[in-house]
């Protein structure tokens, strides 16, 4: 039973400040919790047939694809802030600076397509929507990076 409770699995997270370990879990819940919120909104013939419209053209196809690698890569960056690893903050931050990227040149017209677009009547009302949406990202962001970072140079 000792044994147990000094595993690798347990010393790696008792020394994680709590901070960094819900940054981890909100990262992992809000991805699974939105694609469960999409199939609820959506069904599963309109994931098939938002699927099947976004393989249609090489450049739709292109922005699923990647888009799905960014999900798995997030998620992946969840589960290494929780195992302390510098690299999965970085890797959280650099994501979401595309995605706000991307989501900005979509939506602003500087781009034309129409897979992952803020809809709006102004600049301003599309930014405005994309800063709203991006709150949660900024918290998280905010308890990866302000007073934890020296807890990320000890990982292993």
């Amino acid at each position: 039973m000792r044994a147990l409770f000094s595993s690798s699995a347990f010393s790696s997270s008792a020394t994680t400040p709590v901070p960094v370990l819900i940054a981890g879990t909100a990262i992992i819940a809000t991805h699974f919790v939105g694609l469960l919120l999409l199939v609820a909104e959506l069904g599963w013939g309109g994931i098939g047939a938002f699927i099947n419209e976004s393989l249609q053209s090489w450049d739709s196809s292109f922005i699923l694809v990647m888009s799905i690698f960014l999900l798995l890569l997030e998620i992946a960056c969840g589960v290494g802030v929780c195992r302390r690893q510098n690299w999965a903050r970085w890797c959280y931050l650099f994501c979401q600076i595309l995605v706000i990227i991307y989501l900005l040149v979509v939506s602003f017209d500087w781009l034309l397509l129409d897979v992952f677009r803020i809809e709006g009547d102004s600049n301003a009302e599309i930014l405005h929507s994309l800063l709203m949406q991006k709150i949660p990202d900024v918290v998280i962001i905010g308890l990866l990076f302000f007073p934890w970072h020296r807890y990320f140079g000890h990982s292993k």
